[in-house]
């Protein structure tokens, strides 16, 4: 008798919570994500030493919290400025320093830093030649990156969020030297972290000096 009431007990429990002072169903107490704080003109890095604004060309972060504000002294270009075209990457050509680095399936190697000649060994990938490696700008403002040939794609994407940054501009090098013969123009971010892809090609090997036009 006592287990039959016991079992009357429970399915009475689950009919009904409220008999056994269960009450309603408590509310999702999950938090709705919130929007973007620096959105529309920028977005947010979530990182471990604080959340900051990676605020868009014209516009800088607030200083009164999570935002990305006009920026009074932005002036609008005319268009891309790649310096001498060249010339100073060129010297590192010839005089380095230098490093190799090699592309794998199971790491991104570094290329960030500055006044460095790469030799930047590709992968086979259907029958052509491709690297992913890591970049990370310690300055905000114009990069330039010089290659070897002009018939090696290059895509730059920030991490973070995966958007793929757009070239603000592409042209060929003044010819100071055979070593770097195309150049790459891109607006960067200080403490942002970057992938760049070298390819598809058919070239095994590429030289590449990137730099921050100061």
């Amino acid at each position: 008798m006592r287990h039959r009431s016991r079992v009357l007990f429970l399915a009475t429990c689950a009919l009904a919570a409220s008999a056994c002072g269960g009450g309603d169903t408590p509310p999702d107490d999950e938090p709705i994500p919130s929007e973007d704080p620096c959105a529309p003109h920028g977005h947010i890095h979530r990182e471990p030493t604080g959340d900051w604004c990676h605020c868009n060309k014209g516009y800088l972060p607030s200083s009164t919290g999570l935002a990305c504000v006009v920026d009074p002294d932005h002036v609008p270009s005319e268009g891309f400025d790649f310096g001498d075209n060249g010339e100073h990457a060129c010297w590192h050509v010839t005089h380095g320093p230098f490093v190799t680095v090699e592309a794998t399936t199971s790491r991104a190697p570094r290329v960030d830093d500055f006044h460095t000649y790469y030799t930047v060994k590709l992968r086979p990938e259907n029958g052509l030649y491709v690297g992913t490696f890591s970049y990370k700008a310690f300055a905000s403002g114009d990069f330039v990156v010089y290659l070897s040939t002009p018939d090696v794609p290059v895509t730059l994407v920030e991490t973070p969020i995966q958007q793929t940054v757009t070239p603000a501009a592409t042209r060929p090098t003044d010819n100071h030297c055979a070593g770097l013969q195309h150049m790459v123009g891109y607006e960067l971010t200080d403490r942002v972290q970057y992938t760049l892809t070298l390819g598809p090609t058919s070239h095994p090997e590429v030289g590449m000096v990137i730099e921050h036009l100061e």
